[in-house]
């Protein structure tokens, strides 16, 4: 990290943390419960159901900052998958 962030350290992870977290938790909402945009027709049910809530959960897990490191290692295994 640059000299000049250093003593902000904690609130720039716990930005990053919060930002990653709702962005995962965006994408849940949107396979699953077509919030704010629906998925495309015809995509497996594997990638919706499966997906979508390993997404939903990690996502709002990881921004709430409750059991993060597991959710974010589901949740970069979802990624390594897809």
């Amino acid at each position: 990290m640059a000299e000049f962030m250093k003593p902000y350290s904690s609130e720039t992870y716990t930005l990053m943390r919060i930002i990653v977290g709702l962005l995962f938790l965006c994408h849940g909402l949107s396979k699953l419960f077509s919030i704010p945009t629906p998925m495309p027709p015809g995509a497996p049910a594997f990638v919706v159901y499966g997906a979508g809530t390993i997404e939903l959960v990690a996502g709002a897990l990881v921004a709430a900052g409750f059991l993060t490191r597991w959710a974010a290692f589901i949740a970069s295994g979802e990624m390594a998958a897809a």
